[in-house]
């Protein structure tokens, strides 16, 4: 029986049309492994400066972008919450993509705030607090303006003032605004002048 296997795996693809489609069908799914390796490998030890691995890497996702937006999207945003510890390689790997396709930075913004909603929604806190964290982290990447990381951290203080919710509630949004604070690196003074007006 394996000697059956064997044969039939060395014969000539050309032989077998069927199997050349799976393989030609399979490329993409190689591809799509080989782009999630390069961005959860992105910032390990290295030879090279991690400096030279981002331009690399936003250099080899441009070209995949036409193709594979969506996925490349798709494991950048579970970078997010799975290795919260890369937070600035990530967000100065999105700033990079950003410069170099404008669009992409705002898409991702889209994505990362409908994953804020998903997470709020299924009691995900913690995967929350490291998103807002992470957008935050986004304006020292010229992806969002400071203003509207205001005007965002505004609206998630402003649960904190609702009438009728429970204490841990409001607790969760103040914390969560409190951590995201240290990640923009503008005026902090300017941010509580205006989160208190």
């Amino acid at each position: 029986m394996s000697s059956r296997r064997r044969n039939y795996d060395d014969d000539d693809e050309d032989n077998y049309p069927s199997r050349k489609r799976r393989r030609f069908s399979a490329e993409p799914k190689e591809i799509e492994d080989r782009l999630e390796s390069l961005i959860v490998r992105v910032g390990d030890k290295s030879t090279s400066s991690l400096e030279s691995n981002l331009e690399g890497l936003a250099g080899v996702l441009e070209a995949d972008l036409p193709s594979y937006k969506a996925k490349i999207m798709r494991i950048l945003g579970e970078c997010v919450t799975r290795l919260p510890e890369k937070t600035t390689i990530y967000t100065t790997l999105v700033g990079l993509l950003n410069v170099r396709n404008y669009n992409f930075g705002g898409e991702f913004v889209e994505l990362l705030v409908k994953s804020l909603r998903e997470a709020l929604k299924s009691r995900k806190f913690e995967d929350a607090r490291v998103t807002v964290r992470f957008l935050a982290d986004l304006v020292n990447c010229h992806v969002i303006s400071a203003g509207s990381m205001i005007n965002f951290l505004q609206a998630l203080a402003d649960v904190s003032g609702e009438t009728g919710i429970p204490q841990v509630r409001a607790d969760f949004y103040v914390y969560t605004v409190l951590c995201a604070l240290p990640w923009v690196s503008i005026n902090i003074q300017y941010i509580k002048v205006q989160l208190l007006l």
